[in-house]
């Protein structure tokens, strides 16, 4: 089973829009057909966003996508750790690359093509691969 480490942008479209490729990734999961994997900080960052965009109405369906986690990367990341991946990554990402990297997933689906496939991040030391929810559903 295919293990995906889920940025912010996934949780946000997907409780935004229930019906698109995001949400389809935790369909997936409630089928047993992949695990889902993020952290605490991406998870902070889609709450934050989806207040701020969608006000506490849509709260509910962000739990319950949350809900289909496997686990939660909760440790902190240390400043001096994220500064070694702003070779590859924009500093605000960096969290996001080293939580992937812990948890030992498969996939790293994020909508941000800007920073994560960028020619940079091309060439970090990554052990998964970097998709699109749309590019991760079509490598089934």
């Amino acid at each position: 089973m295919k293990k995906i480490f889920l940025d912010e942008n996934v949780f946000f479209a997907a409780t935004f829009s229930p019906t698109g490729g995001s949400s389809m990734l935790f369909e997936l999961a409630k089928h047993r057909k992949v695990e889902l994997f993020s952290s605490l900080y991406a998870l902070n960052e889609a709450k934050r966003n989806i207040l701020l965009k969608g006000g506490k109405d849509l709260l509910l369906r962000f739990y319950q996508l949350v809900s289909e986690l496997q686990a939660i990367d909760q440790k902190k990341i240390d400043e001096a750790d994220a500064k070694k991946w702003e070779e590859w990554i924009v500093a605000k990402d960096a969290p996001i690359l080293i939580s992937a990297q812990r948890q030992k997933v498969d996939f790293l689906v994020t909508l941000d093509k800007k920073d994560f496939k960028s020619k940079r991040m091309g060439k970090a030391p990554i052990r998964f691969k970097v998709a699109s929810p749309g590019e991760f559903i079509q490598s089934l």
